[in-house]
């Protein structure tokens, strides 16, 4: 067994028992919460891929989504709610894809067209514009795995394909490792350029890495004066009407069994989102470094 294959058993056993003491204990959060937010990353059958789940898998997971009564809306319903406060449907699900790798377009989106599903992906657009690897993909190209993102005219197939284009700022740089200045520019102008290569307004936003380590106040005002609407985190929980839409919430999905997708869809481990915090944040590199699973030199 891989390092990457031993640290998902853990994760896998971590939820599936934080999940059902939960439930047993009816620590899931009430009916107020309006919005579940799905964050994908990779969908390949690339083995020993850290942030990827299967194609299979994939499939299943989404086919899941139905057979638990979720609805899967599009980006206008979410806007529409936090922005007009318009109603969701009950049990809501946004499925969004951060980073932009190409395989959103060849692997992903065939299957959410199957079933058709909408979805959102984030792209960080110095790398729509030449083949460089994204930061945290520079050990597994040492590899030979090679995981390549989308180009402007691929990113532009896939907008048009039900897969909306927003933006992840310009060099996935989480916006707390960089000066105020340059968090300006990573804001503003990875919006205009969107918008320039999709004729449209771009009204939504993704912190890279996006815990509570990774952002501050400071840069919710930059992205409100910049012109977004909302923007997502990466801490694991649902939302309500009442959240700030500055700091949605969205799991992280990864090869889980059925049982483990259904109790974080449910909200049952949502105490997971201890790891957002800010201690959380540097204990989870420590157990990356530890487990020999970190993606970058510098860990995630």
């Amino acid at each position: 067994m891989t390092a990457q294959q031993a640290k998902q058993v853990v994760k896998n056993a971590l939820y599936r028992t934080i999940g059902e003491t939960s439930t047993t204990l009816r620590l899931s959060p009430n009916g107020n919460r309006t919005l579940r937010v799905l964050m994908y990353h990779k969908v390949n059958d690339i083995p020993d891929n850290p942030t990827t789940v299967p194609v299979a898998h994939f499939d299943d997971q989404l086919a899941q989504l139905d057979e638990l009564g979720y609805e899967v809306v599009d980006l206008d319903a979410v806007l529409d709610h936090y922005t007009l406060g318009a109603p969701l449907p009950d049990r809501a699900a946004l499925i969004t894809f951060d980073d932009g790798y190409r395989d959103t377009l060849e692997n992903a989106m065939p299957v959410l067209q199957k079933y058709g599903y909408k979805a959102v992906i984030f792209v960080p657009v110095a790398y729509m514009e030449d083949a460089t690897p994204l930061p945290h993909e520079s050990l597994l190209v040492e590899r030979g795995v090679r995981n390549p993102t989308l180009d402007w005219g691929l990113m532009r197939e896939l907008d048009a394909g039900g897969v909306r284009v927003e933006s992840h700022g310009i060099a996935h740089r989480p916006l707390a490792e960089v000066s105020l200045d340059e968090a300006v520019r990573e804001i503003g102008v990875s919006k205009l350029k969107l918008e320039e290569q999709l004729g449209r307004p771009v009204r939504a936003y993704a912190y890279v890495k996006g815990s509570e380590a990774h952002f501050h106040p400071v840069h919710e005002s930059i992205l409100k004066q910049a012109g977004y609407e909302i923007a997502f985190t990466s801490i694991s929980r649902s939302n309500g009407a009442e959240t700030n839409p500055f700091r949605l919430g969205r799991y992280n999905v990864e090869p889980y069994p059925a049982r483990t997708f259904e109790l974080v869809l449910a909200g049952a481990c949502d105490l997971i989102s201890l790891k957002d915090t800010v201690a959380g944040t540097h204990a989870r590199r420590l157990f990356n470094q530890a487990l020999g699973t970190s993606t970058s030199r510098e860990g995630r």
